[in-house]
């Protein structure tokens, strides 16, 4: 991941998720509807053939991360050196699609424009993009 990347997980909606390990929670184990119909980024050439690759690495990208033929992840990083609100909006309205919410370090959101964009305002990735020398200062 790139520091000027925000990164998440697109996760299942389920009804509780209190108890549920981190690798639960993100897991689509089950799930049988069909993910990979993207038509906001590009599809790339992914390093494993165990991915299934939007996006290039470095820059706003969705991986979904097969294990033995069957997705288990749906990792999200975007670049908010270049992230417009039209493809954020594109994003969440596909997360509504699938039935899905958003994992950010261990909290979950439902697809809303509002809500996303006041936690990457938070997120290290924007400090770094708003002044990459002021972030590098604070590190300690």
């Amino acid at each position: 991941m790139a520091i000027w990347q925000f990164q998440c997980n697109i996760i299942p909606i389920r009804v509780n998720i209190d108890g549920l390990s981190r690798d639960e929670v993100i897991s689509w184990k089950g799930v049988s509807q069909s993910l990979c119909d993207i038509k906001f980024i590009k599809q790339e050439n992914s390093w494993s053939k165990e991915i299934i690759q939007y996006g290039k690495l470095d820059e706003t990208c969705i991986e979904y991360i097969y294990i033995e033929n069957k997705l288990e992840e749906i990792a999200c990083k975007l670049d908010l050196r270049s992230l417009t609100k039209e493809k954020l909006n594109l994003l969440v309205e596909y997360v509504k699609e699938i039935d899905a919410m958003l994992l950010v370090e261990d909290s979950v959101y439902l697809s809303n424009v509002e809500d996303i964009l006041e936690i990457m305002k938070k997120s290290k990735a924007n400090k770094f993009c708003k002044n990459p020398l002021a972030y590098f200062s604070s590190i300690n």
